[in-house]
């Protein structure tokens, strides 16, 4: 029986890993959302997928407690979506864009928006935090303000 050429096996193993990258990335995304206090307003959070140009990002809503990796949505640095959400009837957050910008920007992994805001930090949570309070008092070190341009 004839073998696949050695690139193609390494074309199908690189893509494998990914898969799975993308696939854990989603389910870091949502164990953050989980934990997230319930924000006044609707809120989205995305977060980097190691080695990629891609990150992984939620609608926007108010209970990030509710999403699940199936209404997440894959998008590239240009802040196009890449891949939609599984469930078929979720959308991206409609600050894919400025989410995008962002994480081109900064190596801070984790980003959120929320009433035009978008912040980045560290972690999930430090950029919840941020986005959260409105005032700025976020730890230093911690997140970035960046304003909404429309």
């Amino acid at each position: 029986m004839p073998h696949a050429p050695a690139s193609r096996d390494r074309g199908d193993a690189r893509a494998a890993v990914a898969a799975v990258i993308i696939a854990r990335t989603r389910e870091q995304l949502c164990e953050a959302c989980a934990a997230a206090p319930v924000v006044a307003g609707p809120t989205a959070l995305s977060l980097r997928v190691d080695g990629t140009e891609l990150f992984v990002i939620t609608p926007d809503t108010a209970d990030l407690a509710s999403v699940g990796p199936a209404q997440t949505s894959l998008a590239d640095l240009d802040g196009r979506v890449v891949s939609a959400a599984w469930d078929r009837r979720t959308r991206a957050s409609a600050a894919t864009a400025q989410h995008a910008g962002a994480h081109r920007t900064t190596q801070a992994p984790a980003v959120a928006s929320r009433d035009g805001h978008v912040v980045h930090g560290q972690t999930p949570a430090a950029a919840l935090e941020a986005v959260a309070d409105p005032g700025g008092t976020a730890p230093p070190n911690e997140s970035s303000r960046t304003p909404h341009h429309p």
